[in-house]
């Protein structure tokens, strides 16, 4: 194993930590999300819907209901496939930062990221780049889409790029 590989897992760790800190905090100031399906409602949408995949790519992880507030980013989690690691996670922000889609607090994880795991740099700057030729998916209202086949929204989405780093074995976090 690489010399880096026990340091860049203790500042993914560091990465995490924040996150799951940061979620009580974000849940005070932002109004609460107006989300009209269940976890289990998902589950009974069509087939290769939006809705069906996400509710797949929830129970595939282990997720007994939806992160409250964090519904309809979930959504994006399982249309863009980032998983839902550290690493996915600063993926999807990346991706949303090219769309001219982020979070304020989407911002500060990415610039966070990027401070402490700078060799995602490479793949960071695909995920921003694929988010720049992707349609605007802040201008989205997630719900109204749930029932459309999740083929048909990712065909406006540009293809995905994993980039290898040097420090991950391929399949590890990338």
């Amino acid at each position: 194993m690489p010399a880096g590989i026990p340091l860049r897992h203790a500042r993914l760790v560091l990465l995490e930590w924040l996150i799951i800190r940061a979620v009580p905090v974000l849940n005070r100031v932002r109004p609460p999300s107006d989300w009209p399906h269940s976890l289990e409602a998902l589950r009974r949408f069509p087939a290769a819907s939006w809705g069906a995949e996400l509710a797949a790519f929830l129970d595939a992880r282990g997720f007994a209901d939806f992160l409250p507030n964090y519904e309809a980013h979930d959504t994006f989690h399982a249309l863009l496939r980032y998983d839902t690691t550290v690493v996915g996670e600063l993926r999807l922000q990346a991706f949303m930062a090219g769309n001219r889609s982020p979070s304020q607090a989407g911002y500060v994880l990415l610039v966070l990221g990027g401070l402490l795991v700078p060799e995602l740099w490479p793949q960071l700057r695909c995920d921003v780049a694929r988010g720049r030729r992707s349609a605007r998916v802040r201008d989205w209202h997630v719900p109204a889409h749930l029932r459309q086949p999740i083929h048909s929204l990712r065909e406006q989405l540009a293809d995905r790029v994993d980039v290898i780093t040097p420090l991950a074995p391929r399949g590890h976090d990338t």
